[in-house]
């Protein structure tokens, strides 16, 4: 009797380590270096899905943090008017190395594991100009710098 309940302890104990392992399909950017738009919101940017985590208002020539993580950008969307420029201060709070690309401005950055990179760049004169981390733009990791209409 003691050799049954043995085995049926050994069944139960391996099919709820099994069931743990199992992804519902949706991860903390906090917590993992997989992609967090899996399951989380999304906003469009030129027809491409980024995952969203925020917009901010920038102010005329203005400085602009932004968190690089896993695998998004904080904030996503980043509001100013036409043609102004801005710097941004890009921190990698992540495990794993990522880049800021603006192709429409020749802007390739690594921005290795716990770095600080500093770029300067402007606003489009019309729209939504898009930024990307050319490793993981599949991933949904691009961003954009939008035009305030009116």
């Amino acid at each position: 009797m003691t050799r049954h309940r043995s085995r049926a302890l050994v069944g139960a104990l391996a099919v709820v380590l099994l069931s743990g392992g199992c992804s519902t399909g949706h991860r903390d950017s906090d917590t993992s270096d997989g992609p967090a738009g899996v399951g989380g919101a999304t906003v469009l940017l030129n027809g491409q899905t980024a995952t969203d985590h925020g917009s901010e208002d920038v102010p005329a020539g203005g400085s602009q943090p932004i968190e690089v993580d896993s695998f998004y950008f904080n904030p996503t969307v980043l509001k100013g008017k036409a043609r102004e420029k801005l710097t941004l201060t890009l921190t990698n709070e992540s495990k794993i190395a990522h880049n800021f690309s603006v192709s429409e401005q020749s802007i390739d950055r690594d921005v290795p594991v716990g770095a600080t990179v500093t770029v300067s760049l402007a606003f489009p004169s019309s729209g939504t100009l898009v930024f990307v981390c050319k490793f993981h733009r599949s991933t949904g990791m691009l961003g954009g710098l939008s035009v305030e209409s009116g």
